[in-house]
């Protein structure tokens, strides 16, 4: 009794193989750029909601501030009292800038759908080299083709 040799897969296998591997990328990649979608027109959205504010918050600074320089020429010359001003906004909003910045870089942009479908398909990856969880979609187990020594039909059915 000689033992059997394993079955081989064969080509049309090998080609529904890659073409569910291809199909798998290509939603991987659309599920990727819909959340990133999503997320820039979130952020344009709270970008504008700031942003209508800010002609008014202007001028009242801007006339704050020469108020300010003025009050300060009761007691400095004017260039003096300006010049101050000046060097606080400057100290004041490099600071702003800087805490901001840190902020940005610290935030992770997050894509929940994405990570989730990763964790399936690691998990669906492992299970695809055990040869006792191959099924059809059937049900059924799959039917390998014998080997031949004829060339193999090389045609593309796309």
């Amino acid at each position: 009794m000689a033992h059997a040799q394993p079955p081989v897969p064969s080509i049309e296998a090998l080609h529904r193989l890659l073409g569910g591997l291809q199909t798998f990328i290509r939603e991987h990649l659309a599920l990727a750029r819909a959340e990133i979608k999503d997320d820039a027109r979130a952020m344009a959205r709270e970008l504008m909601v700031s942003a209508a504010g800010l002609p008014a918050l202007i001028s009242g600074y801007l006339l704050l501030m020469i108020a300010a320089g003025y009050l300060l020429s009761l007691w400095l010359p004017l260039w003096a009292a300006f010049g101050i001003v000046g060097l606080l906004n400057l100290a004041g909003g490099g600071a702003i800038t800087w805490l901001g910045l840190r902020k940005v870089i610290q935030t992770r942009v997050s894509i929940p759908g994405t990570g989730e479908e990763l964790q399936r398909d690691k998990a669906w990856l492992s299970n695809l080299g055990r040869r006792d969880t191959w099924q059809t979609p059937a049900g059924t187990r799959p039917q390998f083709a014998p080997a031949s020594s004829a060339p193999a039909n090389r045609s593309n059915n796309r």
